[in-house]
């Protein structure tokens, strides 16, 4: 009998791996998920870490990596956010945050090229490019609640340029209205990154036991993709860690210490990284 999970996994990962990905032209909902209900969201995001080998075998990488963008980038759907707000206890979310290291050891791992992206010039797959941009893209890194959120969304567009938009490769239609949200941003007096950082940092300085636990759980995800085989898992924790490193140095910086004092993978390009990820100045 084919379960509601495995019908979703097969609305999410079964698709075309065209230029333009199905996720733009197309609705999420189809009945598959229970009107963006956030419990909905949680448990089959839980049940994908539980085995995302088995579960994700029958999938190309291309199909993997545009279903895990599909479940994991908050610009595409709701999906990650919804697991953060949904109403299960504390320990269970922090139990399914962990499982996240079974993405990365089981279907990163094994799958991506074995090379770093950052500084290539090429592109590695589709798999590295998600797995590099992970910490970036998905909300599960980030819990607290930003209250200038909108500031630091004009700070950003503000600073694009026409050559930044063009290396997104948005669509026609979303590119047109990024660039008039560009435009717009350009307009108007927005902080400075400084300034925006500061507020931030105030806020980190702040945080509740169970927020700061969600940031443990997801710190001990990054370490564990330090001690994988794949340099492309490496990157992404040293990548993940160093966002955190300006706001939560006390959790992070330890670990990238011990990453460049005990590195079984002496790669010289790994190791500057770290250290670039060690002051927080990544990109």
């Amino acid at each position: 009998m084919t379960t509601l999970y495995h019908r979703q996994l097969n609305h999410i990962f079964n698709r075309p791996t065209t230029e333009l990905a199905w996720y733009w032209s197309e609705h999420w909902e189809e009945g598959i998920f229970e009107d963006e209900d956030p419990l909905s969201a949680f448990v089959f995001i839980e049940a994908l870490l539980q085995n995302p080998a088995l579960d994700l075998a029958p999938y190309s990488d291309d199909q993997v990596a545009l279903g895990l963008e599909f479940v994991f980038n908050s610009s595409v759907s709701n999906l990650a956010n919804d697991f953060k707000v949904a109403p299960v206890p504390i320990a269970r979310k922090m139990a399914a945050l962990r499982t996240l290291i079974g993405l990365f050891r089981d279907v990163f791992n094994p799958r991506c090229v074995a090379k770093a992206s950052a500084g290539s010039k090429q592109t590695l797959s589709k798999l590295n490019n998600f797995c590099y941009m992970f910490w970036d893209e998905c909300p599960l890194s980030s819990w607290i609640n930003i209250s200038n959120f909108e500031e630091i969304n004009q700070s950003f567009l503000a600073g694009l340029s026409e050559s930044d938009l063009k290396q997104m490769q948005l669509p026609e239609e979303v590119m047109e209205m990024m660039r008039q949200q560009v435009a717009q941003a350009k307009t108007v007096k927005v902080k400075t990154p400084e300034e925006i950082t500061a507020d931030i940092q105030q806020q980190y300085q702040n945080l509740d036991a169970e927020t700061r636990g969600y940031y443990e759980a997801i710190a001990a995800v990054m370490q564990q993709c330090l001690e994988l085989d794949n340099p492309a898992c490496v990157e992404s924790g040293l990548h993940g860690l160093g966002h955190l490193a300006t706001f939560l140095p006390d959790i992070t910086i330890p670990i990238i210490d011990g990453y460049l004092k005990h590195a079984r993978n002496q790669d010289k390009a790994l190791l500057r990284y770290a250290r670039e990820a060690r002051t927080g100045m990544i990109l």
